[in-house]
Parts: C-alpha cells; structure tokens; sequence
C-alpha cells in the first residue's frame, strides 16, 4: 500500500552488515550496528559480533573479547563467540587461555571442526608441548582440515624430529590437497634436508612457478644450485629472493658468498655487512663476514667479526679455528690457544686437526705437527666417504716435512685412499693484493 511504512525484524538488515564488513567499509559498518543496538535495546547478537570483529581486525582485542563476551552471554551454546575469543587472546600470546577457550569451543560443536584442532595445535606448539599438538592436528586432518592441517602437522612432527613422520605428512598433504606454494617450499626442503634433492628440486620447482615471489624456495633452490657450482644460476635465485624479501639474512649471506665465488669482492663483502646489519646477533652472518675478510687479507677486520661470532655462538669450532689463523696472520702468540681450543671443542674434525698440524710445522714444533698428521691420517681412514682436498693437503704436509728432515718412520704409515681426483683442489679465492690491499696497511 502506497504510504505504507513497513516494518522488518531486527534481523533483517544482518545481510547488510555483513556485507558492510566484508568489503571492508567498517565506519559505516560500526554505525549500523551501533543503529541495530538501539532499536533492539543493546540486545542484537550479530550487530555485538561484527562490532567486535571489526575491533579485532583493528587490534583492538580487549575492546572485542568484551563484545564478543556480549554474544556469548545472548547466545552461551553458540561456538562461534567462543572461538573468536580464543582467537582474540591467541593474538594477544595468552596461548593458555587460547588453549581453555578453544577446548569450551570443541565441547559446543556438533561435528569436529578441523579449524578449533588446527587452532588447538598452533596453541600447543606455542606452549612448547609438540606431543600434544601432533594429537590434535592428527585430528584437524582426520576432520578434513585440508592443506591447513597436514603442513601443521609435518612442522610439528618435524619438531618431535620424526622426519620420515613430517615426510610423509607432506606427501599426503600434497596428494590429497592443492596446496600452496609455502606448503610445496617447505616440504621441498625437508626434502633437501632428508637427502632427496630430486624430489626438493620438483617441489621447490613448483612453489617457485606457482608464486615466483617465494623467497623460501628460491633460497633452497639456490643452495642446491651452489653444491652443484652452478653459481650464475644461484645468483639468479638469491636475487630473486631478496626482490621478494630484502631483510632476508640467509639471502644477503648466501649472495655474498656466491659473489665470492665469482671473485667479487667488494660486493661479496657489501652483501655480507648488509646481512650483519640486519642481523646483528647472528652469530652465521658474523663468521661469514669474517671469512671473507680473511680471503680478502685483512686479517684484523676478520678478527674482530669473528670474535663477535664466537661471543655469540662460543661452541662452534670453525669459528674458533679461523680466530687461530687471523691471529697467526697477524703475528700474534694466542694464535696457539685458539687452535688448541679449536682441536678441545671438536677432536674427531680431520679440518681442525690438519689445520693444528700446519700450525705446529709452520713454528718449527715438527714432532707435535707429526702427531697430528697422524691423528689426521687416522680419522680420514675412519670416514665412510673420504674428502680428496684433505687427503691431498695431507699429502703436501707429510711432503713438506720430509723436506724439513723429519725422519720417514716418525711419519704416517699411509695416507687414506679416497674416491675422486687425485689432484690439489682449487684453494679458496684470494684477491691480488693490488686489487684489495689489507686495511691494516
């Protein structure tokens, strides 16, 4: 009837919140609900609820748990509310209190719902009980939690170092789903973890022609590609990555010692500060730096990165060892306290252990560099797959103190026969000394 004014319910302009919400309108969206509210005298449940998530979305999250608080005292056997306001305390890290409200939320539901297992499980995993979350995202896939819940459950099964479990969690995920390419660069370098490059190539191969973006795959494909002295190749990729992610630590090192490899120094050492800079407490981006101070023979600017390293990781031999030799290099007497220490913190490495002889034979102390040799001589024996560059440089050392009149039977009875060439490898790249003089000069 013309003049008529007709009257809905209360729930009949919930469509048009909704929609308000998800495009993305939220003043407007917040004055409807506030409108909705006062025709319905604080008692509208959906306008509470899109309030609260709109408050939520802005990182308002006590203003929204009490909105959402709102619902669930409308509604209390509603899971929804419920489940928002675990998700609400899961963004502020109260994970114990997520864990409670998700488990009210699991007790209201019908059916299992894989999201409430899924979201059980990120909240184990945050309180450190890896156990517990394979448990509920076992269940999150068994619910039909789709590609959400068989990477969750690959990660945490990776956690409790089950990698045959985490394995095949992926290759279930990516039968049975379309998955991602996160999900494909993940499982890609576990995978190249695991000792299946094939499988790693095809995979990170997929993730990168899915989303070329995908720094993760792009970083594994990279160090695939670096194994193999594919170097333009891997420059490619580490490129590629830093365009996606340029404060990418792993990217900006790994570019900068391929840089290395290609004899450019000055932008080899330029991509390795950059990475200390963004990383300052990395004890990785500190010993890299320092290495390649050193093969560009500045030994001092080496020894302060590296000492920086060894503060940060004080366990790890390497960098311990290169210490050693900046210290030797500049003439320094603790040189010898820094490879012993090196020799203390791994006594099995054949490196550490030729790199004390070398030092012993260089200061004339020809019995101790002997023993070495011989420790050497015996742990490459005991390798199940010999290393050719340590075996030849053992070769050269044994020959270098022949010539220094070490008699024969003080020496080895034999070096180790080792698969490959027979030759010196190439040694690391060192820069003319007209071209990048030291900077102690």
């Amino acid at each position: 009837m013309p003049g008529k004014i007709w009257e809905f319910p209360q729930t009949s302009r919930n469509w048009l919140l909704h929609a308000r919400y998800v495009r993305g309108e939220h003043a407007q969206c917040l004055d409807l609900a506030d409108e909705l509210q006062r025709c319905s005298e604080n008692r509208h449940r959906y306008a509470y609820f899109i309030k609260a998530s709109v408050l939520a979305d802005a990182g308002r999250y006590q203003e929204a748990l009490e909105r959402f608080h709102s619902c669930i005292r409308l509604q209390p056997q509603d899971p929804e509310p419920l489940k928002e306001v675990a998700k609400c305390l899961f963004r502020q890290g109260r994970f114990q209190l997520s864990l409670e409200a998700y488990l009210e939320a699991d007790k209201l539901t019908k059916h299992p719902d894989p999201d409430v297992f899924c979201a059980l499980a990120e909240c184990a995993w945050n309180l450190g009980d890896a156990e517990r979350g394979v448990e509920w995202a076992r269940a999150g896939v068994q619910a039909g939690g789709g590609e959400r819940a068989g990477a969750l459950l690959a990660k945490l099964l990776l956690a409790c170092d089950d990698v045959s479990g985490a394995l095949a969690a992926y290759d279930q995920a990516l039968t049975t789903h379309a998955c991602g390419a996160d999900t494909m660069a993940a499982a890609g370098a576990l995978c190249l973890r695991a000792g299946d490059p094939r499988r790693a190539f095809q995979l990170l191969g997929a993730a990168l022609a899915q989303q070329p973006t995908q720094h993760a795959a792009a970083l594994a494909l990279a160090a695939m590609m670096l194994q193999h002295k594919d170097v333009d190749a891997a420059l490619a990729r580490l490129k590629a990555a830093l365009s996606a992610h340029p404060t990418c630590v792993a990217a900006h090192t790994n570019l900068g010692l391929a840089l290395l490899a290609k004899k450019k120094y000055v932008a080899a050492l330029t991509c390795l500060q950059r990475a200390v800079w963004a990383a300052p407490l990395s004890g990785r981006a500190a010993h890299d730096l320092g290495l390649a101070l050193l093969l560009c023979k500045r030994p001092a600017s080496a020894f302060c990165r590296l000492a920086t390293a060894a503060a940060l990781q004080p366990t790890q031999p390497y960098t311990v060892l290169l210490i050693g030799v900046a210290l030797e290099r500049l003439g320094d007497s603790r040189a010898d306290a820094a490879y012993a220490r090196a020799v203390t913190l791994s006594p099995q490495d054949p490196l550490i252990r030729l790199n004390m002889a070398g030092r012993h034979a260089r200061v004339g102390r020809l019995a101790e560099a002997v023993e070495e040799a011989g420790v050497t001589a015996e742990l490459l024996q005991g390798q199940q797959k010999g290393d050719p560059q340590l075996a030849s440089s053992l070769t050269t050392l044994l020959a270098l103190l022949r010539e220094a009149g070490v008699e024969l039977h003080q020496l080895p009875p034999a070096v180790p026969d080792v698969e490959g060439p027979t030759c010196v490898p190439d040694e690391p790249p060192t820069p003319d000394e007209d071209n990048m003089a030291p900077d102690e000069v």
